[in-house]
């Protein structure tokens, strides 16, 4: 089969478009994840290994990717509790003093490339037309861009014991988001050519040297909702518990 990255024919993996790492699993556990969905027609599937998509990526592909996702693991899942509360009084943020830019920024925008050319269901929201071949490229080459070039936002709930719902999109006074979840981390990524506005442009990667991540209260949010009443039907929606 074709490798959607390489463009050759090669036998392909079981590739994880979100890394393994972020589904929390415990191999000790003996109730797998589900993957829950309240589309009609689909129904409950266990996902032992999380979800991964065995028609987009070979092997050799693959490992370009390791790094940075290695990396997004050691940041947000192995370090959190180095990031510093940031607020007088309620806490406003998360932050570290320093970071990798291009590898923290690569491994967003393999994400988002990997999402948008995944089959699974869990993605079927992630289309990004003719800018996949731009996002594409410029993962090729190992650039990061600046800030506003597929630009990345992010925010953590207050609450690391959550599940994963599927990539959602999204405007901000007109301007294009994909909104992806990873365990209590919420990215969104920028996939309109147009640049970042205030706020937003303060909190970008990229923005400083500081890595600062936007704290949301997990409790009465609409996620906390969501995962709560599976049959829910106001988002058209997938998610891991």
């Amino acid at each position: 089969m074709t490798c959607k990255f390489c463009g050759r024919d090669k036998k392909l993996i079981d590739a994880h478009i979100i890394p393994r790492s972020f589904f929390r699993i415990d191999s000790t556990d003996r109730q797998p994840l589900r993957l829950v969905t309240n589309v009609e027609g689909r129904y409950p599937q266990k996902v032992r290994k999380g979800v991964y998509d065995s028609s987009i990526l070979c092997e050799q592909c693959e490992r370009i990717f390791s790094p940075w996702d290695d990396y997004a693991d050691e940041i947000f899942l192995k370090s959190w509790d180095t990031f510093q509360k940031v607020g007088p009084g309620q806490v406003l943020a998360f932050s570290l003093p320093s970071y990798d830019y291009p590898k923290l920024k690569l491994f967003f925008m393999s994400l988002a490339w990997r999402a948008s050319v995944s089959t699974h269901m869990m993605f079927d929201n992630v289309c990004l037309g003719p800018r996949e071949s731009i996002l594409k490229d410029m993962i090729r080459r190992k650039d990061p861009g600046m800030s506003d070039d597929f630009g990345v936002i992010l925010q953590a709930f207050d609450d690391t014991n959550v599940g994963i719902l599927n990539p959602m999109k999204e405007r901000f006074s007109g301007v294009r988001f994909i909104r992806f979840y990873l365990s209590h981390l919420i990215a969104f990524v920028k996939v309109d050519s147009r640049p970042f506005f205030e706020p937003f442009s303060s909190y970008a990667l990229g923005s400083g040297a500081m890595l600062t991540v936007l704290q949301k209260s997990f409790w009465g949010s609409p996620e906390r909702a969501l995962m709560r009443d599976r049959k829910s039907t106001r988002l058209n929606s997938s998610h891991i518990t």
